[in-house]
C-alpha cells in the first residue's frame, strides 16, 4: 500500500488531535492536516494532493453530504470516509448516495478507522456489515429517501419542541398561534415520514438535526 495524505475534517480539535496522534504512528500515512470547518475544509483541499478525506459529517453550518459532493466532483478526487456518531438511515443512506468510500462510526474505535483506510485505497471501498445491511433493507427505496433538508423554520421548530415546552409555550415563543404551529408540526411529521412529536425527536436525534 502506497504511503497517503490525508484530511482530518472534525469541529472537535481534541478528536483531530487523537487522530492525528495514532495516524502519524501508522506506516501507510505520508502527510496529515487538519480541518474545524467548511472554510479550513475548502482551503486544506485546494492546497494540497489527497488521497483520503476523514470527514464528521455534522460539522456546524454545512451538511456532510453537500461537501462530500463538492469534492468528489473534482478530478483526481481524493476518498472520503464519513466518521460519524450518528446512526440514522436516512443519513447513512444520503451519504452513500452522495458518494462515500466508506462509513466508519465513532464508537466503533480507531482499529476500525485504520481498517477503513487500509480497505478503501486497496479496493476502492470499506463498508461494514451493519452498513451492507442498510443497503439491502433500503434498497427497494433508495431513490425515494429524500434528503435531510429542513427550512430554517423546521430546525426552529424541532429546536424549540425538544426544549419540552407546552403547544401553547412553543406557539409563543415561535410567534404563531397554537394552530397554526399544530399545522407547521403535523407538516413536518409528514414530510419526515414519522409518527409522532417522541419520533420526530428520535429521527431528528439518529440524523444530526438536533
Amino acid at each position: 500500500m502506497k504511503r497517503v495524505n490525508i484530511l482530518l475534517v472534525d469541529d472537535e480539535m481534541l478528536i483531530r488531535q487523537g487522530l492525528r496522534a495514532l495516524l502519524e504512528k501508522e506506516d501507510f500515512v505520508a502527510n496529515i492536516y487538519e480541518a474545524g470547518n467548511s472554510q479550513e475544509f475548502f482551503q486544506q483541499v485546494n492546497a494540497h494532493p489527497l488521497d483520503i478525506i476523514l470527514l464528521d459529517v455534522r460539522l456546524p453550518g454545512v451538511k456532510g453530504p453537500d461537501l462530500i459532493g463538492s469534492v468528489l466532483n473534482r478530478p483526481a478526487a481524493p476518498k472520503v470516509i464519513a466518521v460519524t456518531g450518528l446512526e440514522g438511515v436516512e443519513l447513512v443512506v444520503n451519504l452513500l448516495k452522495a458518494g462515500v468510500s466508506g462509513i466508519v462510526f465513532k464508537l466503533d474505535g480507531y482499529t476500525e478507522v485504520s481498517r477503513a483506510i487500509r480497505e478503501v485505497m486497496a479496493t476502492g471501498h470499506y463498508f461494514q456489515e451493519k452498513i451492507t445491511r442498510i443497503i439491502e433493507l433500503n434498497a427497494y427505496r433508495w431513490d425515494h429517501v429524500p434528503p435531510i433538508s429542513l427550512s430554517y423554520q423546521e430546525s426552529e421548530l424541532i429546536q424549540v419542541i425538544s426544549s419540552g415546552l407546552t403547544t401553547k409555550e412553543v406557539a409563543f415563543k415561535m410567534k404563531m398561534s397554537e394552530a397554526t404551529t399544530e399545522t407547521y408540526r403535523t407538516r413536518l411529521l409528514k414530510k419526515l415520514g414519522v409518527p409522532n412529536t417522541a419520533s420526530l425527536l428520535a429521527y431528528a436525534y439518529r440524523n444530526g438535526i438536533l
